[in-house]
């Protein structure tokens, strides 16, 4: 894509904008022990599916009482932004050099993130980083969640732009899919810490966030 031709570029929040996909599986953990869940193959998979979806299934197949989905996603998100705040996390290494360098470059910022509102807007706040976004869309805003594109295409929509000059930052496999879904050019993010994921149907992959702005020349 030719910078001319860009338009917006959207991130993702956990494991692009700051490392926590760490701290999301030590939340889960420790709700299991809270909960007396046993860790085993059993449990469903939290990848691709929302926390509340993901804590009714924990819920469903252990019978446990007293607790709905809802309830178990806002403990797992205060718990990780206790976490982040305790931790001094900061954000991704290289990534207000590139944000600012699109901003400079008068290229709008969207977030698209399968987290909740409250845990995003507590997240960009604590990093001080509120203000580059343009457009923020978060997983309690739509119906599908990642790999689905819905997410990619409501960023589109409100953005008014097309996806042939949008680019997505994305880290994992569902992320991956959302975005080429929705037909937007999509950078994989090794990020180590987000586990094994499969980011061969991205268009690029990238181990460093400089290289975004390396790739745009500016």
């Amino acid at each position: 894509m030719k910078r001319e031709a860009l338009k917006l570029v959207v991130f993702d929040m956990d494991g692009v904008i700051l490392d926590s996909e760490p701290l999301h599986e030590g939340a889960r953990r420790s709700m299991f022990r809270e909960l007396g869940v046993k860790e085993d193959e059993s449990l469903p998979n939290p990848v691709g599916t929302s926390a509340s979806a993901f804590w009714g299934e924990v819920i469903r197949r252990n019978g446990i009482k007293g607790f709905d989905g809802d309830m178990l996603e806002k403990k797992q998100y205060d718990w990780v932004i206790q976490k982040i705040i305790h931790n001094r996390l900061s954000a991704t290494e290289g990534l207000l050099d590139v944000i600012k360098g699109l901003k400079r470059e008068g290229i709008p910022i969207a977030l698209a993130s399968s987290s909740s509102r409250d845990l995003v807007n507590e997240v960009l706040k604590y990093l001080a980083i509120e203000e580059f976004f343009d457009i923020t869309i978060t997983g309690d805003e739509v119906k599908n969640r990642k790999p689905d594109p819905e997410i990619y295409l409501k960023v589109l929509e409100k953005a008014g732009v097309c996806a042939e000059n949008t680019i997505a930052v994305e880290d994992t496999v569902s992320g991956v899919g959302a975005a080429t879904a929705a037909g937007i050019y999509c950078f994989g993010y090794r990020n180590a810490t987000s586990g094994a994921q499969d980011l061969s149907k991205a268009d690029r992959i990238i181990e460093r966030m400089e290289e975004i702005t390396e790739w745009l020349k500016i």
